[in-house]
């Protein structure tokens, strides 16, 4: 009886009818004791919990909208790349459509019942810068032979075939000072040679003096000598003078054709006979 006495004051039976009731307690939930309590814990905490749910929200939304930045960010560099894109292809057409014109511009101006024409396009210059020769995207393969007579647009003469390869060839321009073509004036039938004026501009030589040499006169080429066909446009002649040894007339020769913004030029293979 003592023993049993002194077991009821033990903090281990109070421990254990604490926590059987306890027990008793969280698997039943009786509604008139839980009730209160989690009014109370609900009061309590509510704040608590609005707190994290404000910080959750914040910092997903935070998140969200690094996430955002960095899409953004992709998209403007994607649109930027595009926007390359589409500028390049753009002026690539504008460059194709300028080219088709010009060429076109070309033909249509072109003496071809006249001769049997190759089309070359410009692809190097006189890196000097003078304006001696041009180097052309046709060669051998298409037919180029040495001595070809080269013209542009309306048949104005600038240059003779001087050096073939394969798939190229090197033009000597009229401007150049070993350029010598035999030519006539349009209008007087004056006869001289065409020269090469230091790579800058050409010369009507060794006109005589009993020729009538007139400022505007039309030289176009004789076709006496070598392969140069008759007949071809060279340019009109500036005010006459005597040559420093005053034994003949010459002047200065301006041409319609700017070398230097030539990109295509035709090539005479063979005088078509009427």
């Amino acid at each position: 009886m003592a023993l049993r006495k002194r077991f009821l004051q033990t903090k281990l039976f109070w421990a254990s009818i604490i926590c059987g009731a306890l027990l008793l307690f969280f698997l039943f939930q009786p509604r008139f004791l839980v009730d209160p309590f989690r009014v109370v814990f609900g009061t309590i905490t509510a704040p608590v919990q609005h707190l994290f749910s404000f910080v959750g929200f914040e910092i997903r939304d935070s998140f969200g909208f690094f996430d955002s930045i960095g899409e953004l960010k992709d998209e403007n560099e994607r649109l930027e790349k595009e926007n390359i894109r589409l500028s390049a292809n753009n002026a690539r057409l504008l460059e194709i459509e300028k080219e088709n014109e010009e060429l076109r511009r070309s033909l249509e101006l072109l003496p071809r019942k006249d001769y049997e024409l190759v089309s070359a396009e410009v692809i190097g210059r006189d890196v000097s810068g003078v304006g001696n020769w041009i180097t052309i995207d046709q060669g051998s393969a298409q037919g180029i032979q040495k001595g070809m007579s080269v013209i542009v647009e309306a048949g104005v003469l600038i240059g003779t075939v001087e050096d073939v390869f394969p798939s190229s060839a090197r033009v000597m321009l009229l401007t150049n000072p070993e350029s010598v073509v035999n030519g006539i004036a349009n209008e007087t039938g004056a006869l001289g040679i065409i020269q090469g004026e230091h790579g800058l501009g050409l010369v009507y030589d060794m006109v005589r003096q009993t020729d009538t040499l007139k400022p505007s006169d039309t030289i176009v080429t004789s076709g006496l000598g070598g392969n140069i066909p008759k007949g071809l446009l060279v340019g009109t002649l500036q005010e006459p003078r005597y040559s420093e040894d005053r034994l003949f007339q010459k002047a200065s020769i301006v041409s319609p054709v700017r070398t230097e913004k030539l990109r295509y030029i035709f090539v005479i293979k063979k005088i078509i006979e009427p």
